[in-house]
């Protein structure tokens, strides 16, 4: 799909999702667009609302059911809508869900303690989550990023060098994933900053989608090692450094195919690949 008929698709899906929110009763004066890479999220202002628009029925019910379960438990996240958030419904060919709004002008980023303490919380409570645990583990992170970067056209700017220095740290790196118990503990999958709101002074986590079974670690390396550093749990700090580098080489993999997605995408590129170079020296 080209540029044009992908923002064309893009448009018609954002209209689409407007479109069933008002016939749910939700006030729309226009959608403001939050975030669009592999899901397209808007608040649907001045409703405090957000839609989020993702691809398969199952991924979305289990986010949902997993946010749900969360705010019941207390935990440091922001949850589904009041009234429409408690169901996805089916837009075209994909789902939308509704999840609440929390407005982020004028919001001091959160120091790493105040990120520790509320990571360590949610951690608490993903232990918790019951019927709602996730089988699935961090391995598929790796191994998607790995058959994608075996893929013919796969990131055609990435240097086939590159592409085979990201392929061996994914590969040589997987084994740091692995619980040192089974079935091991639940961890967000994903809490880097842009995954963190700031609600009454205090962080909370959205994007739930990412929710798997794998090391405490994991998360740990998605956020500046300043919050490893107050973070409450036990660490490996072995198995924190091998996580920085899956996490750098992961997110170079996606930002490389992604530099058509903004101007930004490039700088993330190339900086999470010169991390990958740095450690390997």
């Amino acid at each position: 799909m080209g540029a044009d008929a992908g923002e064309q698709r893009k448009r018609g899906l954002v209209a689409s999702a407007v479109e069933l929110a008002r016939k749910l009763g939700v006030v729309v004066e226009g959608p403001v667009s939050l975030r669009s890479t592999n899901n397209l999220v808007m608040w649907l202002r001045p409703s405090p609302v957000v839609a989020k628009i993702s691809i398969g029925h199952d991924g979305a019910s289990q986010e949902l059911a997993i946010g749900r379960r969360l705010c019941q438990l207390g935990a440091p996240v922001v949850g589904p809508a009041e009234g429409v958030g408690h169901r996805p419904y089916p837009v075209d060919d994909r789902y939308v869900t509704f999840w609440r709004y929390e407005a982020q002008d004028d919001v001091s980023e959160p120091d790493a303690a105040s990120v520790a303490l509320a990571l360590s919380a949610l951690h608490e409570a993903l232990d918790d989550l019951g019927p709602q645990a996730p089988s699935q583990t961090c391995d598929a992170f790796i191994t998607d990023a790995v058959h994608a970067l075996d893929r013919p056209g796969f990131a055609p700017e990435l240097a086939d060098h590159d592409r085979r220095l990201l392929r061996r740290t994914l590969t040589e790196g997987v084994g740091a994933l692995a619980p040192t118990s089974a079935p091991g503990p639940i961890i967000h999958g994903s809490p880097h900053r842009m995954n963190i709101v700031v609600v009454d002074g205090s962080p909370r986590f959205i994007d739930f989608e990412t929710v798997r079974r794998g090391r405490r670690e994991w998360d740990l390396a998605h956020l500046e090692p300043a919050v490893a550093d107050h973070y409450r749990g036990a660490l490996d700090g072995d198995v924190l450094e091998r996580c920085r580098r899956l996490v750098s080489a992961l997110t170079a993999t996606w930002c490389w195919e992604g530099l058509a997605r903004g101007p930004d995408m490039r700088q993330h590129a190339e900086h999470h690949l010169e991390t990958v170079r740095s450690a390997l020296r």
